[in-house]
């Protein structure tokens, strides 16, 4: 493959089938909408609105609107409905239907076979499809947590529990349900220099202190860890009035990164905290 044909989230990808990318691109286009939608809801500003304000906010919101049926449509093509079957909810007949959304499903298949192209320096990659299908597992735990704060408080995978996913050793069927994660598992990776900051503001986010005896503790267990395998991670809690978390903790072998993985966080202010802390604590 050239340069031009691979991407840095090839892995992650393949193990999504086309069908649940359609669908994250589809929750992602939705989660605008309803986004713009809330913002008309207040009226404490619109003094500050000048005329013909609210009418463009809410003329933006119809685009935003026809943009995620779009997105709806080539879902639905991904699944298997047929342009009959499409054109029926929409009023329209099946030739017209597959007339107006054709170019945009054509434009998404084809950059599944190009996914990303150069910038004219040749350095930047430009990806051709949607960022939820392009880097599908940050897209599931931005949704599911944005899920968690406006949709539903229990279910931490409102969006990524419903995707189908390609098949595997562990599910040998050609597709499958997403497969079953701890209901309030938060996952990510952290270098290893920023570690104890990224512990002590968790713990401090959950109401307590993260002592000198606490990263002492930390440093130790993590000597023998590997990320590649599961019985040979640190497990540390961080017990406060707030939540019981459970911090699990282990070197990537060969990198400077640790991975992490926290359990307990079952408020949506605090699963919102966290992942903040993950991307915060992740890059260079």
């Amino acid at each position: 493959m050239t340069r031009s044909e691979t991407t840095p989230y090839d892995d992650d990808r393949r193990a999504y089938t086309r069908e649940a990318l359609a669908r994250l691109v589809l929750s992602e286009a939705a989660r605008g909408v309803a986004g713009s939608a809330r913002e008309l809801v207040v009226t404490r500003h619109d003094t500050y609105c000048g005329p013909g304000g609210r009418a463009s906010e809410a003329a933006q919101l119809v685009e935003s609107a026809e943009w995620t049926l779009a997105w709806a449509v080539v879902y639905e093509r991904e699944r298997g409905s047929s342009w009959e079957e499409i054109a029926g909810y929409l009023g329209i007949a099946a030739d017209e239907a597959e007339k107006r959304f054709a170019p945009g499903l054509a434009r998404w298949k084809g950059a599944f076979d190009v996914p990303y192209r150069l910038d004219t320096t040749g350095r930047k990659r430009v990806p051709q499809l949607p960022t939820a299908a392009y880097d599908p597992v940050s897209a599931c735990r931005r949704l599911d947590l944005w899920a968690g704060l406006y949709v539903t408080t229990r279910d931490h995978h409102a969006v990524s529990a419903g995707l189908r996913m390609t098949a595997s050793k562990e599910a040998p069927e050609a597709e499958v349900s997403a497969l079953e994660t701890e209901s309030d598992r938060m996952s990510g990776s952290v270098r290893r220099p920023r570690l104890r900051s990224f512990l002590e503001l968790l713990a401090r986010y959950n109401g307590e202190w993260f002592e000198e005896t606490d990263w002492e503790a930390v440093s130790l267990g993590l000597e023998a860890t590997d990320d590649a395998d599961p019985d040979a991670w640190y497990s540390h809690p961080l017990d406060a009035t707030f939540h019981s978390l459970d911090i699990r903790l282990a070197h990537a072998p060969g990198g400077n990164e640790v991975s992490v993985a926290v359990t307990g966080a079952t408020s949506a202010d605090l699963r919102l905290r966290i992942d903040t802390l993950m991307d915060a604590f992740a890059g260079d």
